[in-house]
């Protein structure tokens, strides 16, 4: 580090450091002690950079792909199911003490919520619930003013934010995450719940698209979920292409709404289009590498699986195989499994155990 800086930081990184080095689970607790550096000193790339240290931990990319694959298949290729992975990974790494505070024993987020806005607040969140589970993006559009007419309408005004901050992060939306939480800060310097998640979610916003175990962004727009559907139910092929906004947006509850709030008018189409334009133009990959070799799920999606390329324990494990369709689910396991950081040794028995628990 050119720049001189207190010793406490010092010994924050060289901690998190030794963590790293540690067999046990210490990752994501090195990254929390990078976020503590970040939040005094956002321009200190050295301590941004150990918190991707830390998430490429072999064995932490592994855990996560398994965890997130529960609720979202790394082949679903529609643009709200990113963010879902994105939102999945902040809620599983994050050691922002504010929400161990605020919600020990599995507190609900509803208890502190400021009562005075809570209709409000609530039915913000409704709204972003339609984009985040459904790719309703009215549904976002419409959370926004609503967030912001909470803010000017509440006694506590700090609370909201940090809440409607940490919600927008938990959904996935870092940006608008970050945005509330300056907001915040502008009003409230002195607020340390505030600046620290505020440190964490800037992480997530700037390094969003190089998190190891996410698959990277495509603008396919569900063209690989369609294809791989079509494999695992032939009928769906046949089915109209309603994959971007399978559900039509359910309007706020006015009866939430102050009586003079304005509804915000839907995006212009055709700026809608050039966005999606600009969007379709931006490269699918970066130029930095990655842990996973994502390459598996364009063999996935075209079915050019070549098993000559297993290792010799994933081949023998085909063999037993007598069923056609339970061949083909084995074989596209193996491939995202083989795609993982290696945790051992081709040779080693231990692998075949650990397959055997995975599939289980």
């Amino acid at each position: 580090m050119s720049k001189q800086y207190p010793e406490y930081v010092l010994r924050l990184l060289a901690q998190a450091r030794s963590l790293l080095q540690e067999d046990d689970y210490g990752q994501m607790d090195a990254a929390a002690l990078c976020f503590e550096v970040l939040a005094d000193y956002p321009e200190l790339d050295e301590a941004a950079d150990l918190v991707l240290e830390a998430f490429s931990d072999p064995w932490l990319i592994r855990d996560n792909r398994k965890a997130i694959g529960r609720h979202v298949d790394e082949w679903d290729d529609r643009p709200w199911q990113q963010r879902r992975r994105l939102a999945l990974s902040f809620r599983y790494t994050s050691r922002w003490e504010g929400r161990h505070q605020q919600y020990d024993e599995f507190v609900d987020m509803d208890d502190v919520m400021p009562a005075d806005v809570r209709d409000m607040l609530d039915e913000g969140r409704g709204q972003l619930l339609q984009d985040y589970l459904l790719g309703q993006s009215r549904g976002s559009e419409m959370a926004w003013p609503i967030f912001l007419e909470a803010f000017k309408r509440t006694a506590k005004p700090q609370a909201a934010m940090l809440w409607v901050g940490l919600l927008y992060a938990e959904q996935g939306y870092f940006a608008e995450a970050v945005d509330v939480l300056e907001m915040l800060l502008a009003q409230f310097p002195n607020s340390q719940d505030g600046r620290r998640l505020w440190a964490e979610v800037r992480w997530w916003r700037n390094y969003q698209d190089r998190i190891p175990w996410i698959p990277p962004r495509t603008s396919s727009h569900g063209r690989r979920y369609r294809q791989m559907m079509s494999q695992i139910d032939p009928e769906l092929a046949a089915e109209p292409d309603v994959s971007d906004e399978p559900f039509e947006h359910i309007p706020p509850n006015v009866d939430n709404l102050p009586d003079d709030f304005a509804m915000p008018k839907p995006a212009q189409v055709d700026l809608i289009a050039r966005v999606d334009e600009v969007l379709a133009g931006l490269p699918e990959e970066r130029g930095w590498e990655t842990a996973v070799d994502w390459s598996y799920l364009d063999k996935l999606e075209s079915g050019d699986i070549d098993t000559s390329q297993f290792p010799e324990w994933a081949q023998y494990l085909l063999l037993e195989i007598d069923d056609p369709q339970q061949e083909l689910f084995l074989k596209q396991y193996l491939l995202s499994y083989l795609s993982n950081p290696p945790l051992f040794d081709d040779s080693d028995e231990e692998d075949l155990d650990f397959l055997s628990d995975s599939s289980t």
